[in-house]
């Protein structure tokens, strides 16, 4: 028997498997993922090379920019050329007989006051606000009003232009149109009630090679030093039409205006006002020195041409500009100097004649008669300095304010927290 079984065990042997373990890397899951990380790899490497060679070309066709600041030169650190020596004194030229201007003359003298005005052409757009409304029979219709705009910056993502807030606040469409005749859409960037100017931006990337090439920034020049007499040239809509050029003088230099929480310097002209009129004033050199004004300011004087002197409007501007806030407090008010406060028996600051409603100022309680004589631990002693404080502040920031109040017992210190807000 144990023959027979071994000789079975022999004749069926040919069947027996010995079971050995599979190596790692022959199994299918193994074998995929590493195929997957190759592909990855080959994929990335191309991918970046891919990157390397068109980084440059995908940059330039569809990189945006980053917004670059505007900043306007302060008048007082503007490099001034160094005076020439001195020539040696030529001879005297002697008229031995009068001479008269002719016809030519003045033909010379406006051709070249003309090619002033054309060249600032290039700064200068029209600004078309449209509206749609209903009328009395339930139809719609479409409004529209065209005014003058100033090209003022260039931020590296949007053109800015300058032109009148109360033009274009209601507007449900804006649209730019450029010295070639080009014109695009607009949007209001930011806006100050007070001024009633507005900063509308248009997109960078929608002005096309020949329009930039056409147009050109504004050149802000100084009215500091203007006196009256001095000849302007009023460009953009002076008389309400696109277009138009007006030549004048002005008949003064420098006229303070109180406006709320400041004051500015008007420029008046000899030149017709238009209700419709917007634009500039520019001097002889083309430099914009004044910016038409739509409040009617001087009531002194209402059918006169009068323009905000552009030195007190560049720091305005370049927050406008900035997409920065221009707060205020809401007060109308009067320097109170040294000398009126001893002849008055008042105390120094800013005397406020009036609080605007519903402003900070009345919120915060201040009152019509007290005086400011301190802004955030800052003595103040002009409606200026509080101006330019304002300027330095944002929207909801909280100041405090002191004020010397008349009472019974004369005048007493109280202090009011402002909580300041943008009109």
């Amino acid at each position: 028997m144990a023959e027979e079984k071994r000789q079975e065990e022999q004749e069926f042997s040919f069947v027996k498997e010995k079971i050995k373990r599979q190596r790692f890397y022959q199994n299918r899951v193994f074998r995929r993922v590493v195929f997957q990380i190759v592909l990855g790899v080959i994929c990335g490497a191309v991918a970046c090379f891919v990157f390397v060679i068109l980084h440059p070309w995908m940059n330039e066709r569809f990189g945006k920019e980053e917004k670059q600041e505007i900043v306007f030169p302060n008048e007082e650190e503007e490099v001034k050329e160094p005076p020439a020596e001195p020539e040696e004194p030529a001879e005297p030229i002697v008229i031995t007989e009068k001479q008269e201007l002719e016809i030519e003359d003045y033909r010379k003298l406006y051709g070249k006051l003309r090619a002033v005005a054309l060249e600032s052409e290039k700064c200068l757009v029209t600004v078309t606000a449209a509206s749609s409304d209903m009328d009395w029979f339930n139809e719609t219709y479409e409004s529209r009003k065209q005014l003058s705009g100033l090209l003022v910056g260039n931020n590296g993502v949007e053109l800015l232009i300058l032109t009148v807030y109360s033009e274009v606040s209601s507007a449900d469409q804006l649209q730019v149109t450029f010295a070639d005749k080009t014109s695009l859409g607009a949007v209001l960037k930011n806006h100050d009630a007070v001024t009633d100017l507005a900063v509308l931006s248009v997109n960078l990337a929608d002005v096309q090679e020949s329009t930039m090439d056409s147009i050109r920034m504004a050149e802000l020049g100084s009215s500091k030093s203007l006196r009256a007499g001095e000849p302007v040239i009023a460009v953009g809509s002076p008389a309400g039409t696109a277009g138009s050029v007006i030549y004048g003088n002005l008949t003064s230099g420098g006229y303070p205006m109180s406006v709320i929480d400041g004051e500015y310097d008007l420029l008046i002209t000899d030149i017709g006002r238009t209700a419709e009129g917007s634009g500039v004033l520019l001097n002889l050199d083309g430099q914009v020195i004044g910016l038409i004004e739509h409040q009617y300011l001087n009531t002194n004087n209402r059918n006169a041409l009068t323009a905000y002197s552009i030195s007190d409007m560049k720091e305005v501007i370049e927050h406008l500009s900035n997409s920065q806030d221009l707060v205020y407090i809401g007060i109308l008010g009067e320097n109170v100097t040294e000398e009126i406060a001893q002849a008055g028996d008042l105390p120094q600051g800013v005397y406020i004649t009036g609080v605007e409603m519903d402003s900070p100022a009345m919120n915060a309680g201040l009152q019509q008669g007290d005086v400011i004589t301190v802004i955030s631990g800052q003595e103040i002693e002009s409606v200026s300095q509080i101006q330019e404080m304002l300027l330095k502040f944002s929207k909801e920031q909280e100041i405090q304010v002191n004020v010397m109040r008349q009472g019974k017992e004369g005048y007493k210190e109280i202090s009011c927290k402002v909580v300041l807000s943008c009109l």
